[in-house]
């Protein structure tokens, strides 16, 4: 277990496990388990581990690859029931080019308290091929993981302002959004317009109405956005949070740039740059230049110029070539190989 960012109130563990003789071990085993290892921060004493376990195909067969690998925690010991924040990341190493391979950060939130019973706190679908496994047949995978407690945010602003959102009884605006559904959210356009010009000249006053439950001064017509977005870009606006940006970072970006909201733009510049892999690379550069986000396309273009061997020329290169060819000669630029094409035949544009 490594230390690798070592603040007061954020602390980044690193796990790694080294499986001898893996296509043996899980040819022969059902199930498979790492060693336990502790974490222990700011009076949270846990131990964890990372398991292996297998799917079944249609007829019941076990299947050994894709794995699911598994992040466990076996116990816990705090001297109060808190909630916090779980954070983490898994990764394979790539034994060819010595470097790792990330997968998508996950987060979920947890009620810590004193317990032995295993709790398991996410899993992924990996595949493991000829690049991770050494010669010696040994294959290394690894986690990060953080504990973000959340005791220090009990009773901030961005608490509290969050608990205004829920409770609208002051609010004085109707915001509209979802299209056709027309659906309606009670806010208040001190905040809104507050928090973004953009969205404070869209704010119109309306005739005072009232419909037995609350009176309006104001309307705020958002058709083009789900519900889903209208709510996490509201709980950006009045907590500086967003709870599920995993799932919904590509629209988010879109919303943060079209109505001015650079917070939530670095907030989804900084996710995306966490989900870099050879796959998505290309489709992030292509976001990165459309939104204008500096931060996420120079991540981009550093990882094509330290990952070249591992990256694909996949269709989204061959749109990239097509519709910007100066982004695309900015990446073969910075390292990714000699070929100026993406070797894709144009029919498949069609």
């Amino acid at each position: 277990m490594e230390l690798l960012v070592p603040t007061v109130s954020d602390i980044v563990f690193k796990y790694s496990w080294s499986i001898q003789n893996y296509k043996k071990t899980v040819a022969k085993n059902s199930l498979i388990d790492s060693s336990s290892f502790d974490l222990n921060v700011n009076g949270i004493h846990s131990s964890w581990n990372l398991s292996i376990r297998f799917w079944k195909g249609p007829e019941g067969k076990r299947i050994t690859n894709p794995v699911v690998l598994c992040l466990n925690m076996l116990n816990c010991s705090v001297e109060e029931v808190e909630q916090a924040k779980i954070r983490f990341q898994f990764a394979v190493y790539n034994a060819n080019i010595n470097h790792w391979e990330y997968c998508h950060v996950s987060r979920t939130i947890l009620e810590l308290k004193s317990t032995s019973d295993i709790i398991s706190l996410g899993y992924r679908d990996l595949s493991i091929v000829d690049r991770h496994i050494k010669k010696t047949g040994e294959v290394m995978v690894m986690v990060k993981i953080q504990i973000i407690q959340c005791e220090s945010e009990r009773h901030s602003l961005s608490q509290d302002m969050a608990k205004l959102l829920k409770h609208p009884r002051a609010a004085d605006t109707k915001l509209i959004c979802a299209g056709m559904s027309n659906e309606e959210i009670p806010v208040h356009a001190s905040v809104i317009a507050a928090r973004s010009d953009v969205l404070a000249d869209m704010i119109v006053p309306v005739v005072m109405e009232n419909n037995g439950e609350m009176n309006y001064r104001y309307v705020l017509e958002l058709p083009e956005l789900s519900r889903d977005i209208t709510e996490e870009l509201l709980r950006y606006i009045y907590s500086d949070h967003v709870d599920n940006l995993d799932t919904l970072v590509s629209q988010l970006l879109s919303a943060a740039e079209r109505y001015r909201l650079q917070g939530l733009k670095e907030l989804c510049e900084r996710n995306l740059i966490e989900t870099l892999t050879p796959e998505n690379v290309a489709s992030l550069l292509l976001i990165a230049d459309e939104f204008s986000c500096d931060a996420l396309k120079r991540a981009s273009l550093a990882y094509c110029e330290e990952n070249a061997m591992s990256i694909n020329k996949s269709f989204a290169w061959k749109i990239m070539e097509q519709v910007n060819p100066e982004l695309f000669n900015e990446v073969c630029e910075a390292g990714m190989g000699s070929s100026r094409s993406s070797n894709i035949d144009d029919s498949e544009l069609t």
